[in-house]
């Protein structure tokens, strides 16, 4: 290899492990995705697909198919209780948690609702657990009443 061939090698090989490097943290951000449950609230039952997720992120799309006004809540290990707004019939809402491994209840919030059959268990497989389970980020899409918690 003589002088002017190994500078061109150096930035050769550089190039390519700066391109590796970004192509691994682009695989591990699209693995950090939240896993999502759709949970459809009438009266008075609550439907929850799938079942089980996996340990870490998970966004709860709620969707109102009733004629009275619903929400979400949910409790398990390392959350002690997060809840949407209130969600008009007809419309959605989502809750984003950060779930550790475990068993969790989810319900309706709204006064009666749960003790009518609007409930349902939630079983979080081991997996990308997050060590600060319980994050929660809730979007109201639902035209709700600005937030108010039943419970």
């Amino acid at each position: 290899m003589n002088a002017r061939t190994r500078p061109l090698l150096v930035a050769g090989v550089l190039a390519t492990a700066l391109l590796g490097a970004g192509l691994a943290g682009v695989v591990a951000h699209a693995g950090a995705a939240a896993a999502k449950a759709v949970v459809t609230d009438r009266e008075f039952h609550t439907t929850l697909a799938p079942a089980t997720v996996k340990a870490g992120p998970t966004t709860f799309v709620v969707k109102n198919t009733g004629r009275f006004p619903h929400a979400l809540a949910i409790a398990g290990p390392g959350v002690a209780s997060k809840r949407t707004a209130m969600i008009s019939p007809g419309k959605s809402g989502q809750l984003t948690v950060t779930l550790r491994a475990g068993s969790y209840s989810v319900w309706c919030p709204v006064p009666g609702h749960a003790a009518q059959g609007m409930k349902a268990k939630l079983a979080v497989a081991g997996g990308t657990a997050a060590s600060s389970g319980g994050s929660t980020t809730t979007t109201d899409t639902g035209g709700g009443d600005g937030g108010t918690v039943w419970g």
